[in-house]
């Protein structure tokens, strides 16, 4: 059985969090701009990916400061590619997450009991998941 280095697991939920930080803080400053009458244009930044503005009329890319880098056509369909891979890999966080806390619960709960039949039950949960959480790993590779 593998061991599972909780505070690993600790710092890339950190990580995640603060990655979701600035997401929260782009598109709040998206929706500032829109409502002091700025356009949202269909570019889209090679920077970073977010929406190109266009207020005064000049474009600009809100997140990362850069005016006229625009991208249209594949490129889009690119970028949203990867942001859809960044999204299942958040689902895939808050998952792991939910299976650590289990394992752990399950630790716990070997610990205390008496009964070996139980026991085992809980081993064997525990074991599948983390296969689970290997199998998680080698996907996200």
């Amino acid at each position: 059985m593998a061991k599972i280095d909780k505070e690993a697991e600790r710092e890339k939920l950190r990580l995640q969090f603060e990655k979701e930080a600035k997401s929260r803080e782009s598109a709040r400053v998206m929706s500032s701009l829109l409502l002091q009458g700025a356009t949202m244009t269909r570019k889209h930044c090679k920077t970073c990916g977010d929406p190109i503005f266009r207020q005064e009329g000049k474009e600009f890319c809100p997140s990362c400061k850069n005016g006229e880098q625009a991208t249209t056509g594949k490129n889009v369909d690119a970028q949203r590619g990867q942001v859809e891979r960044e999204e299942r890999g958040e689902h895939l966080t808050g998952v792991r997450s939910a299976i650590l806390d289990k394992i752990e619960d399950l630790t716990k709960k070997v610990e205390e009991e008496e009964d070996i039949q139980k026991m085992k039950e809980y081993l064997s949960a525990i074991k599948e998941a983390t296969e689970v959480l290997q199998a998680m790993d080698e996907i996200s590779e």
